[in-house]
């Protein structure tokens, strides 16, 4: 990689460049994720810029990309992929194995006034999204493993 290629978003609004100028990249994912709390920081988002892009001059936003909300003991990570046949579509991610059908475990953030419904297989700790996060910075993909709810 020549330089930073990646687009941060924090709580839906602030965007900056995923920099790995103080910690390794996928350190600095673990590091964010594991600062939230539900309240001031409840929301993360992740996506590669487009090829030729200066980020210097803009942080162009991406139809695709990984997305987390809640606190890091308990958040719920959505994907967003675009393919040509079949447009946008949106998942949420659940570890593999877990019955989809399971009691539900409710994921709030933004000081409660927002929250939504997972299975208990599809909450995650901070630790463990930051495996799913550093996959997608990566790969673009998630990675082998886990469980696609399509919404």
């Amino acid at each position: 990689m020549t330089g930073p290629r990646h687009i941060t978003q924090r709580n839906g609004s602030s965007r900056t460049v995923l920099v790995d100028d103080i910690r390794p990249y996928e350190d600095q994912i673990r590091f964010t994720l594991n600062r939230m709390n539900e309240t001031t920081f409840w929301a993360w988002s992740l996506w590669r810029a487009p090829e030729g892009a200066n980020l210097l001059e803009s942080l162009p936003f991406s139809e695709e990309y990984l997305q987390c909300a809640g606190s890091a003991e308990a958040m719920t990570i959505e994907i967003r992929a675009v393919s040509d046949g079949e447009g946008a579509r949106q998942y949420t991610v659940g570890k593999a194995g877990g019955a989809a059908d399971g009691p539900e475990e409710t994921i709030r953030w933004d000081d409660g006034r927002h929250s939504t419904a997972v299975s208990p297989h599809e909450v995650f700790t901070a630790d463990e999204a930051a495996e799913v996060f550093s996959a997608y910075f990566r790969t673009g993909g998630i990675g082998d493993g886990y469980a696609l709810r399509r919404h």
